[in-house]
């Protein structure tokens, strides 16, 4: 036998279901003496008005989302310090806050002391620490530079000036090429991948092939990345088949928020990972794993990605830029905007509910099917 239960709704909206499903059942549709026609009508309308109720309701959860903060205020929020002492402006529900750094340990200020700040007029606040053996208010004022970036902030009588991390600000980290970039391909061309243990291979796909509406800003085909140069020759981006797949649901899911996906790194070849491992030199070579130890995004079921606005076009600002060296390539970082971390946290939300895996230590980093082992592709793409 069927039964007329009604089947589960989506967790968003289990509350206005109760609701329509209450209506629909609590008003009889029956007289004593047969069916009613008025009663039958009432049921239907109600039933209506709280179906619709519920798709409303549902909707407006859907697509809400942080107020963007005035640019007077944005401007403000970064990090600053003091000798030893580091501190970061964020927003959260549209007022600002201090994160004081504690442990010099707390890589992504998530162990800070949090600390509200109530506005005076423009640049000057008032900071009040209450604790068992505390309560003391203490003026704070910004300054700022001639483009109206905030430079350095005074607490009391201590000053602590801004530093802008790379890739903030617009002034992304640059490291240069231990030698040119053609004569380290050459050489990273000759060597021979690690013969690693593997349960799978990837399928590998062009992206723009299985997935419609991707934009794609590939960092490493231009002289917008680490090196200042282009990385890798291959201006197309290609994934895993079943990787590819689980990125078109994202895709889909983003839309009704109404952002898409930005794709700044897929698959690389073994080779082109080798050459940036020469690249970075004796100095900097802690900054990527052993080139015999591989890399994720050689086995084709790596991604780096981002956020564009469906209805501009561009690209979102996003809490942190690619490859940015700063606390706020963290997952888990507490600052920036309110708006900022809730992209981010949107962003890996739907990636995980496809399949992938995000990275603690950059937020743009996403691996499908981490469980497995993939084999490490050395295949030149074009």
């Amino acid at each position: 036998m069927t039964s007329m239960r009604p089947s589960p709704a989506p967790p968003g909206r289990q509350k206005w279901w109760k609701m329509f499903t209450l209506c629909r059942t609590t008003i009889p549709s029956r007289s004593k003496g047969g069916i009613s026609m008025k009663h039958t009508k009432l049921t239907a309308l109600a039933g209506a008005l709280c179906l619709s109720l519920s798709l409303s309701c549902t909707a407006l959860a859907a697509v809400w989302q942080p107020e963007e903060l005035p640019q007077d205020e944005a401007a403000l929020i970064g990090f600053y310090r003091s000798g030893g002492e580091s501190l970061a402006v964020r927003e959260r529900d549209g007022h600002l806050e201090i994160l004081y750094r504690f442990q010099q340990g707390d890589k992504d200020f998530t162990q800070s002391n949090e600390f509200a700040l109530t506005k005076n007029h423009y640049d000057s606040y008032a900071l009040r620490e209450v604790g068992p053996n505390t309560d003391a208010e203490n003026d704070i004022r910004f300054d700022r530079d001639s483009r109206g970036q905030g430079i350095s902030l005074v607490i009391g009588q201590r000053s602590y000036t801004r530093y802008f991390a790379g890739g903030e600000n617009g002034k992304p980290i640059r490291i240069t090429p231990a030698a040119p970039m053609d004569q380290l391909r050459q050489e990273a061309q000759k060597a021979a991948p690690p013969n690693l243990p593997y349960d799978k291979t990837a399928d590998l796909v062009e992206l723009s092939s299985v997935v419609p509406g991707l934009q794609y800003d590939l960092r490493y085909t231009t002289d917008n990345n680490l090196f200042g140069t282009p990385l890798v020759t291959s201006t197309h981006a290609y994934l895993d088949r079943n990787a590819a797949q689980a990125l078109g649901r994202v895709q889909t899911a983003l839309k009704p928020y109404g952002y898409g996906l930005v794709i700044w790194e897929a698959y690389r070849s073994w080779s082109d990972f080798k050459t940036a491992t020469l690249a970075l030199g004796t100095k900097n070579a802690a900054m990527l794993p052993k080139a015999e130890e591989g890399y994720s995004h050689n086995s084709g079921r790596s991604v780096d990605v981002s956020l564009y606005d469906l209805s501009s076009g561009a690209e979102v600002p996003m809490i942190s830029d690619f490859d940015e060296l700063s606390p706020a390539q963290y997952a888990q970082f507490p600052g920036g905007t309110q708006k900022q971390r809730w992209l981010r946290d949107l962003l890996r939300q739907q990636m995980t509910l496809a399949g992938f895996t995000g990275s603690d230590m950059e937020w743009w980093h996403f691996d499908y099917d981490a469980g497995s082992r993939y084999q490490i592709l050395n295949v030149q793409v074009q």
